[in-house]
């Protein structure tokens, strides 16, 4: 790294660790750092979907088909196989502060890690998903927010007693200390957001999720 990528990391470290900043920082970041940190699983997996969205590789494809295959033996299997997230916060928290240490730089607490999965769940919605060895679209991701927290849905079909129904599934989740969300039943079932494009935005050192009245 020259003095003046140098120069840019610690601009973009100081607006993460001051709380300053939001999705489109975020990834302008990894934009930045994409070829900087092809050993950080994280980082590099999260750089490359963003960038590519519409072309899936390594780890990103092995899960999201790993996901199609399980969706499509919903009713074959009697034990059910569960969909776990593709990173979980740990993943996320080793990830992003070892690229920070990588460079010289403190690591960054617990709120501000949950600010970057909440940025990149919004920055992640609308990605297509398509079937393992075609190129026909599948799914698709989205957003989805429930009282205690913001979700990454993958949203496919599959075929129960002759007909498709629709499946959803929780890809990356987060708490929800943004925005207070009514529950919508007893289970406080996330409210999914198909339609309504969302976006998360920094006003006075807050992160804002901007999406429709829900209460």
């Amino acid at each position: 790294m020259d003095k003046k990528e140098k120069q840019l990391f610690e601009y973009y470290y100081h607006k993460f660790s001051e709380r300053n900043f939001d999705e489109k920082d975020l990834f302008s970041f990894l934009l930045f750092v994409q070829d900087k940190a092809n050993d950080n699983k994280v980082i590099h997996e999260l750089s490359h979907l963003l960038i590519h969205r519409d072309k899936m590789t390594g780890y990103v494809k092995s899960y999201f088909d790993n996901c199609t295959e399980i969706i499509r033996n919903l009713e074959k299997e009697k034990k059910r196989r569960k969909i776990e997230n593709l990173f979980s916060f740990k993943e996320f928290r080793n990830g992003f502060n070892s690229l920070f240490s990588q460079f010289g730089f403190e690591k960054l607490p617990a709120e501000i890690i949950n600010d970057f999965i909440l940025c990149i769940i919004s920055l992640l919605q609308g990605i297509s998903l398509h079937s393992e060895n075609s190129n026909r679209e599948i799914g698709h991701l989205s957003f989805a927010a429930s009282s205690k927290e913001v979700f990454l849905m993958g949203n496919m079909k599959t075929l129960s007693k002759g007909r498709f129904i629709p499946v959803t599934f929780p890809v990356l989740s987060v708490n929800n200390i943004y925005e207070k969300v009514t529950p919508q039943d007893k289970n406080d079932t996330p409210y999914l957001f198909n339609d309504a494009l969302i976006e998360v935005i920094n006003i006075d050192g807050q992160l804002v999720i901007t999406f429709p009245t829900i209460n």
